[in-house]
């Protein structure tokens, strides 16, 4: 029915205010962020640079190519013959593979094992023809078809008893070191990247990233451990661990400062008066305690581990000074974020600690409160144990939670480094610390240039919408189960 004339003019005042209101965000995101974003791919097009001498031009795919592509390496002069032996070896196991996955999965409903075992059995007798009609030199092909190949097998294995690492985790674990096989002992020699710098600073962004799974679990544990009283004793007994741990922090104190280590006697004298203050209010304060990293200031907690990792006077090199003098060890002190072998390490412990305690943690323990503890309940009645117990109830409870963290992490670990490298080592040493966020900012506010430094930025963004997606398609089996 139609509204009356004055009805449809006030529904078409709202709308004008409604659109006047929210103009300015429209406004603000149009040119601040959507913008931006669609300028910076079309200079993945162009070799724009901020220097006046160079005009810029449409150059196509070109800074692609430069980053991702390979060339001859003139002074290779050995033979291919390891690239052939590796060919046949993974032709005729994939053959050999598909075979078996096929047998097995006849006659019963395995159709992920017998879809898997097709593609493996395909991929082989094509690896086994193309060795056959061709001399060409194909362990850059054999790499990515097996890789594929794994991955596709990885996609369709949900069926069980064979799901998950089952069979597809071993098969790219095969697969995947035969490649780097193949890389280091064929492929590397005859061929030279055109931007070396970009594959080792993206090994260094995938190396930090090993943080990010132990950055998970610390923060599932330290979750897990503050979602239920902490202290249980009753108020009585908890003056007296109180007086015990104020009288033992304080006679540690005068000993360890007497003596002349001072940092030691700050630290066992903090020890004590958080247990004090874990008597007195419970888990709130290990939460906050633990949450402290993440709020204060990131420039502020870079410079005192810089500190602390320093090899003549940082205190991570106290205990291991003391050490080698009680036992007469004639050693070099460790380096730490001076050390190319040690830099990346380093800067995992400081990301860990850091982010342990950090957001993760909260999420947690938003997730832990929403469990029911009817679950719990029941479970103890059938005789779980605390294993079973976490196993059956807590983590399939925890399962939706763990694939936001997990994604949300996951784009936050492709996209750090930047920080950390600049304010401790300045990208070194040798290059050790720098990641794809570092190179950006070179290409882009060093060398002034900007086509290239937006190449490394959709290159970047290529690979976190990939493995946004591979998260998606796996969490969400996972959290639907």
């Amino acid at each position: 029915m139609p509204f009356p004339a004055t009805q449809q003019n006030r529904k078409r005042r709202d709308l004008l205010a409604a659109v006047g209101f929210l103009s300015p965000n429209f406004l603000g995101f149009a040119l601040f962020v959507a913008y931006p974003i669609i300028y910076s791919l079309y200079l993945v097009f162009t070799n724009r640079s901020l220097k006046p001498a160079i005009p810029m031009k449409w150059i196509g795919l070109a800074n692609a190519f430069e980053l991702l592509g390979f060339g001859h390496r003139p002074e290779y002069t050995g033979s291919d013959q390891g690239l052939w032996l590796v060919l046949w070896f993974v032709a005729w196991l994939l053959f050999a593979l598909g075979v078996l996955l096929t047998l097995v999965a006849m006659n019963r409903k395995w159709n992920g094992i017998r879809a898997g075992g097709w593609l493996a059995l395909a991929t082989g007798t094509g690896l086994l023809a193309l060795s056959l009609a061709t001399r060409s030199h194909p362990g850059w092909g054999l790499f990515g078809v097996t890789w594929a190949m794994a991955s596709v097998f990885l996609i369709l294995d949900d069926d069980k008893p064979f799901s998950g690492p089952g069979l597809s985790g071993p098969l790219c674990i095969l697969t995947a070191s035969l490649g780097v096989h193949l890389l280091k002992n064929g492929f590397l020699l005859r061929w030279q990247a055109h931007d070396p710098l970009f594959w080792k600073y993206l090994y260094n962004t995938l190396f930090l990233m090993f943080l990010v799974p132990i950055q998970i679990a610390g923060s599932l544990a330290l979750a897990l451990i503050l979602a239920r009283p902490v202290v249980r004793c009753l108020p009585p007994e908890r003056v007296i661990l109180l007086f015990v741990s104020l009288g033992l922090g304080g006679a540690g104190f005068l000993v360890l400062w007497l003596i002349g280590h001072a940092d030691f006697a700050v630290l066992w004298l903090l020890f004590f008066l958080i247990t004090a203050g874990g008597l007195f209010f419970d888990s709130v304060v290990f939460r906050t305690l633990f949450f402290i990293p993440s709020f204060t200031a990131g420039v502020a907690i870079m410079l005192l581990w810089k500190q602390m990792f320093n090899p003549d006077f940082g205190i991570l090199n106290e205990p291991v000074r003391i050490f080698y003098n009680l036992f007469n060890i004639k050693a070099e002190l460790p380096r730490w974020i001076y050390d190319p072998g040690l830099a990346k390490p380093s800067l995992i412990v400081m990301g860990f600690w850091t982010l342990v305690g950090g957001t993760n943690m909260l999420v947690y323990l938003a997730g832990l409160a929403g469990i029911p503890e009817e679950l719990y309940e029941a479970s103890e009645i059938d005789g779980a144990n605390r294993w079973q117990r976490f196993k059956d109830v807590t983590w399939p409870q925890l399962a939706p939670t763990t694939f936001y963290i997990v994604v949300v992490t996951t784009i936050a670990g492709i996209q750090g480094g930047f920080e950390q490298a600049r304010v401790m080592t300045e990208g070194g040493p040798a290059g050790s610390t720098k990641t794809l966020s570092y190179y950006i900012y070179e290409k882009a506010f060093q060398e002034l240039s900007m086509g290239y430094a937006s190449a490394i930025a959709w290159i970047m963004f290529i690979m976190i919408f990939g493995l946004t997606a591979l998260n998606w398609k796996f969490g969400n089996r996972y959290v639907n189960e």
